[in-house]
Parts: structure tokens; C-alpha cells; sequence
């Protein structure tokens, strides 16, 4: 086991005779035996970040420690990292048992070690009737496992594993993650896991390091995203269903400060926690984030009221979601699936105060989040 430790990593390409910014500037720290996911959209920096870490990317500045020891110079081999592709990467001129064992061999490991090695990550993947096989005559998910035990097989200190679901069915995406999990736990190694799926990230890692742009947004576990999301970006892609967003101004009514938005059917007031940093801020238009799973059918104290018109029922099995219109606007929440409604009822939901989200409507800077954490310090 080990950690990882990434300060002030910056990746540049050159395409065109332009300079094009992979990574810019991100310090991590993935601690000894963590699962951390590096997450986020296509072209964000993720795989990058993860080749650097490996070694089949050089960087252009910055400094990558491995279990406390600067790596930047060594080779891949060096590092004790091994990574498992989203492509399989498997050799098809070598059958099953041929690709697994391949990275001992090469190393001129003692056949006695590579036949422990190798019974042990068979065992553990469940591989003993696939071993004469060449990867042509494997599914999708035969060959995910296959990649994995090739990679464990080196008993790394690091354990890497770039989009390893991607090309995987619903099912086999299910059973193969649920697979990953029990190998972290059964291993206590440390993994760090690439994926643009929000599911994966949240089902799976300790932390969630989210990247766009090139950039690193916010790290934190699936709790403290949702909750403490530093900007709007965040708040977006971590959630699901979506959160709902409404353009809101910040209004006096009758002494009472108001969020208002959807044409003025929408009307939230300000929390108390929030009224003397956002009258401080002297701005007047405001963001305002709900997540569907926020919204209750019944009130209690502290709860602000939503009304509007049930414009979509979607019945999901284990939920429901519910669409209302408001003021030509669209709000989602997530309903008990018992509950059924039927489209142009009327309906009330409630918000507690507190999980409510406010933005800056300019930088998408989460307002709430800096209040909520200076109160709670």
C-alpha cells in the first residue's frame, strides 16, 4: 500500500503549434488505501492525470510522490503501480492464463511465486474455466476481469483503473462493480479510479476528486458533495437525479427578504443564517439550487413551500419523480413510489431551509456552502 501525492501537476500539449492545457496546477492527496475517483466530463484532465501518476506521461511541472518518494524521473516499471485499461489491453495471441501471468514472466519472477500469484487472483476473479481461452472467445465482462488479474497479479502498491465499465452492459456493469468493491476491501490497497459516471464514483469511492476544464473542482466524499458543493459545476454533476436551478432576484416583501424566480410564482426567504452575508454581498441576482430528493410532501418548521402543476409522473420502481411547472419553469422531486399523481394536479412540496443552494449567478460560486461551513466551524 500506499499514498499518492500530486503538488502543483500541470500537463501541456502541444496541437497545432498551440499550446492546449490537459492539467493545470492540481494538488491531491490519496491517502494509503484509499479509493479516490477522479471524475468528471470528457477532456477534463481525469486520464491524463492518471498517465502522469502511472508514468506514461510525462509532466510538464509539478511533483508526483509514491508512498513519500518523488517518481517523477522513474520508469513505469519502477513506480509499483499497475493499470487497468479501459480498452482490456489484452494480448489476443495469448490465452487467458498467458496474459495474467505475462507481467511476472517478463519480470523473470520464480515460477513458484507466479503459480501462487496466479491461483490467488484466479480465485479471487473467479477465472479457473476461462484459463485456455484466447480474448477473442470472451464477453465484455470476461475480459474486464481478466485485465483486473493481470494488473493484481503484480500485487501493486498502487492500483489504477481508467473507465474499466465503460464498454460493459447495465447487468455486467452492476455485477463487475460490485466486484472492484470487494477487491478494495479484500486488498486494503490503494485504488484511484477514472470514470465520467457519477454513479460509479459515488457507489464506489472513499473520496471523489472532481475535475473540469483541466481543473480540480472540489474533493470530498459523496455526502460533502452534495451538501457542500463549492460551485454550481459541482452541484450539477454530482446528484440524481439533477438538481433544479432557478434564476432568482433577491426582493423586500413587506419587510421580508425573498428569493423570487419562475415569473414570480416561485418565492423562497432568505434563511436567517444567510441574511447578513447575502445582504453583504450588495447583489440582487442569485442562483438557487433544489435537489429533488430535497423536497417533501408534507411541511415542518423551517420548510419553505413550493406549488405548481404536475407537468410529468415518471413511475421508476424503487422511486418516483415528479416534474411540477412553475411560472413556465420546471422543478423534479423524488416522490415515495406509493405516491401517484396525475398530470395538471396541483400540488405543494417543501424545502428545508437549510439544504436549499445559493450560487452566484456570475462565477457560479456556492454562497451557501461558505456559510454553511463558517457556521458549522
Amino acid at each position: 500500500m500506499a499514498s499518492v501525492t500530486l503538488k502543483n501537476i500541470s500537463k501541456t500539449y502541444i496541437s497545432k503549434k498551440e499550446k492546449v492545457k490537459a492539467v493545470r496546477d492540481l494538488n491531491l492527496e490519496i491517502k494509503d488505501g484509499e479509493f479516490m475517483c477522479l471524475l468528471g466530463p470528457s477532456g477534463c484532465g481525469k486520464t491524463t492525470t492518471m498517465r502522469m501518476i502511472v508514468g506514461l506521461e510525462d509532466i510538464t511541472a509539478g511533483e508526483i510522490f509514491i508512498d513519500q518518494k518523488l517518481v517523477n524521473a522513474m520508469t513505469p516499471q519502477d513506480r509499483n503501480v499497475a493499470m487497468s485499461f479501459e480498452t482490456y489491453a489484452l494480448y489476443t495471441h495469448l490465452s487467458v492464463k498467458e496474459n495474467i501471468e505475462f507481467p511476472l514472466k517478463a519480470k523473470k519472477v520464480p515460477k513458484p511465486e507466479i503459480e501462487k500469484r496466479f491461483k490467488r487472483v484466479v480465485e479471487m476473479l473467479e477465472l479457473e474455466g476461462l484459463l485456455d481461452r484466447s480474448p477473442s472467445q470472451l464477453s465484455g465482462g470476461q475480459q474486464q476481469r481478466v485485465s483486473l488479474a493481470r494488473a493484481l497479479i503484480r500485487e501493486p502498491a498502487v492500483f489504477l483503473l481508467d473507465e474499466p465499465l465503460s464498454h460493459l452492459d447495465v447487468t455486467l456493469r452492476t455485477s463487475t462493480r460490485a466486484q472492484i468493491k470487494h477487491l478494495h476491501d479484500e486488498l486494503k490497497s490503494t485504488f484511484i479510479y477514472v470514470t465520467h459516471d457519477q454513479l460509479e464514483a459515488v457507489s464506489l469511492a472513499d473520496r471523489i476528486a472532481v475535475m473540469n476544464f483541466a481543473l480540480l473542482q472540489q474533493v470530498g466524499t459523496r455526502l460533502e458533495l452534495l451538501d457542500f458543493p463549492v460551485n454550481k459545476f459541482v452541484a450539477d454533476f454530482i446528484g440524481e437525479p439533477a438538481i433544479n436551478f432557478f434564476d432568482c432576484t433577491l426582493e423586500d416583501e413587506d419587510g421580508v427578504k425573498k428569493l423570487v424566480a419562475a415569473d414570480g410564482q416561485l418565492k423562497i426567504p432568505v434563511p436567517q443564517m444567510w441574511d447578513k452575508e447575502v445582504t453583504k454581498l450588495d447583489k440582487k441576482e442569485f442562483t438557487i439550487g433544489i435537489r429533488p430528493h430535497d423536497l417533501y410532501l408534507k411541511a415542518e418548521a423551517g420548510m419553505a413551500k413550493i406549488s405548481g402543476q404536475v407537468d410529468v409522473f415518471e413511475f421508476l420502481g424503487e422511486e418516483s419523480h415528479v416534474t411540477l411547472l412553475i411560472g413556465g419553469e420546471w422543478l423534479t422531486a423524488v416522490v415515495n413510489p406509493n405516491e401517484e399523481f396525475d398530470v395538471g394536479d396541483s400540488l405543494d412540496f417543501f424545502v428545508p431551509e437549510d439544504s436549499i443552494h445559493l450560487f452566484d449567478v456570475e462565477t457560479g460560486h456556492c454562497i451557501s456552502t461558505e456559510i454553511k461551513l463558517k457556521n458549522k466551524n
